[in-house]
């Protein structure tokens, strides 16, 4: 399937859908347009349009004899005559049209046409016909059409609002115009009720939308998701049909070829389709090259992932990262300890992932060497791992849990929660760790920076776009090439091996440093609200939106 154009009917004020023929420019006037006998200019449905204002300028030519008429000029709105101007005094004009209900709602055309131009117009052809012959040469003058330039257009409002601004002869057309009454809703089309990263990822869209104040119809995805479906936030909400010009949805992107199966293929059908994608590696798989055909472009979490689609994209490909704002828990740490049985005074390091994402990738035994090595559990500190996704992936819970089995100090939660009890345990602990391997975005380092919380992260991919050593605690590592395959993360492909020294270096640091811990986590919390904001990420949706109106 390849992505099909967005229905006419349904588009309004995007330039594609507009149409100009018989309008020209010269060198006559610059800042104006002309036409040489008749002009059509097609207009989207404008529901509530009014009237039509067409101003221009009477223009004395100096080819032509002296009083040579300005022709008269016939407005017409779908076929029926509406005005009749006919200027006899150089120099500016307008006239204002009513526009009826019934063509303002269709496709409007209005046509311009020249009066008293005939019989010029007919020695212009003439001329033009005989333009080699010398006994006819009498006919060549009036191949400029002089007379004709003699009316000029400067531009046509709708409703008191700039449509076509012909001072501009390079794009007529107004792109704040177009913007201004662009349909920029959106379908958020995802796993909307799952507790997993992709139903996160639609979840923060929704709310960055309705920061922009974009109207917004939450559809779930009807694919298979594994995945348990305990995130009611937006349950209420739910519908089947995608109302808006813009769907955007979120999934991997093999998944693509069965939403035709699974909504029908009306679904995509005369939309503007948008796959948010996110991948975590820097080379995108050729096996997925096909799932473009679907879109119309791609958005994604990061510019890390940006740079490895686009190279291999033959759609736009734009970084929209996730918006992160929820409400802040506000239980005492002390009872927020007590409600997960965690140790009431502990320095506490948190590390937390989904098993579907590959333990390969966001790299556990990492996180428990660098405890390991710190020495603090001696120390009064403890490593809390929490873990989700268990069904499937036994193997790698039995892996953790033999890693964790000789080292105390560790607190292993293995069962889901809800995404306010997430944020709660998220909360309680004092520094998250993530020594991943590449992340696409990195969510949970974004959540706990925004709880004002230390992170140590891998210093590579996407959570090194917002995570640096002003609000946080970056980890040194190399790159190294995968010696087999982890799910989709084919052999050869690049990804990071920590320093898990350096990150044990970071954990003495900040259990020694209150005031360290203070620095970088208001600093995090800082750099969440102002960069990463439902506001500052809506405010680019709404501008790629707008931007896709005016082509």
């Amino acid at each position: 399937m390849t992505a099909s154009k967005p229905a006419e009917s349904n588009l309004v004020f995007r330039r594609q859908h507009t149409r100009l023929r018989g309008i020209f420019f010269d060198e006559f006037v610059r800042e104006s347009a002309w036409l040489r006998e008749r002009a059509t200019l097609q207009f989207p449905p404008q529901p509530g349009l009014k009237q039509i204002t067409v101003r221009g300028e009477f223009r004395v030519h100096p080819g032509l004899p002296a009083a040579t008429p300005c022709p008269a000029l016939i407005i017409s709105c779908n076929g029926t005559t509406l005005a009749r101007i006919s200027p006899t005094q150089p120099g500016p004009w307008e006239t204002t049209v009513g526009i009826p209900a019934s063509a303002a709602a269709s496709v409007l055309q209005l046509q311009l046409t020249l009066e008293g131009v005939a019989w010029t117009n007919f020695l212009a052809w003439l001329g033009r016909i005989f333009s080699g012959w010398p006994a006819l040469a009498a006919f060549q003058p009036y191949r400029a059409q002089n007379k004709n330039r003699q009316l000029r257009l400067t531009s046509i409002e709708a409703d008191g609002e700039v449509v076509y601004d012909f001072t501009n002869r390079h794009a007529p057309y107004s792109v704040t115009f177009a913007r201004r009454h662009a349909k920029l809703g959106l379908n958020i089309v995802g796993y909307h009720a799952a507790d997993l990263g992709v139903g996160e990822s639609a979840r923060c869209m929704i709310r960055a939308a309705e920061a922009a104040s974009l109207p917004v119809a939450i559809v779930p995805l009807k694919l298979h998701c594994k995945a348990t479906q305990g995130d009611s936030t937006y349950v209420a909400r739910f519908q089947d049909t995608n109302p808006h010009i813009y769907n955007v949805v979120h999934l991997d992107a093999p998944g693509s070829a069965d939403i035709d199966h699974h909504h029908g293929p009306a679904f995509l059908r005369g939309k503007y389709n948008i796959g948010y994608w996110a991948w975590e590696l820097p080379e995108f798989p050729d096996s997925w090259l096909p799932f473009f055909d679907y879109y119309h472009e791609i958005w994604c979490p990061s510019d890390f992932v940006h740079d490895a689609i686009a190279a291999k994209s033959p759609v736009p490909v734009i970084t929209m990262p996730h918006a992160i704002s929820f409400p802040r828990p506000t239980m005492s740490k002390a009872d927020l300890r007590a409600k997960f049985s965690l140790p009431a005074s502990a320095f506490l390091f948190l590390f937390l992932y989904d098993l579907n994402s590959y333990s390969e990738r966001k790299n556990p035994r990492a996180v428990i060497d660098a405890f390991r090595r710190s020495g603090l559990a001696q120390r009064g500190a403890s490593l809390v791992i929490k873990i989700h996704g268990l069904a499937g992936n036994e193997a790698a819970l039995e892996s953790l849990r033999t890693s964790l089995a000789d080292l105390p100090g560790t607190q292993l939660i293995a069962r889901s929660l809800s995404r306010a009890e997430v944020y709660e345990l998220e909360a309680a602990c004092d520094c998250f760790v993530s020594l991943h391997r590449s992340e696409g975005f990195g969510l949970a380092v974004a959540e706990c920076m925004y709880l004002g919380k230390p992170v140590i992260s891998t210093h590579w991919s996407a959570t090194a776009e917002f995570l640096n050593e002003s609000n946080g605690c970056p980890v040194h590592a190399r790159l190294i090439q995968l010696e087999q395959h982890h799910g989709p993360y084919g052999k050869g492909q690049t990804w990071a091996d920590p320093d898990v020294t350096h990150a044990a270096e970071w954990m003495q640091k900040l259990h020694a440093d209150p005031a360290l811990c203070a620095r970088l986590g208001a600093a995090a919390r800082a750099t969440m609200e102002k960069d990463f904001s439902p506001a500052a990420i809506g405010a680019r949706y709404r501008a790629r939106l707008e931007a896709i109106a005016s082509w």
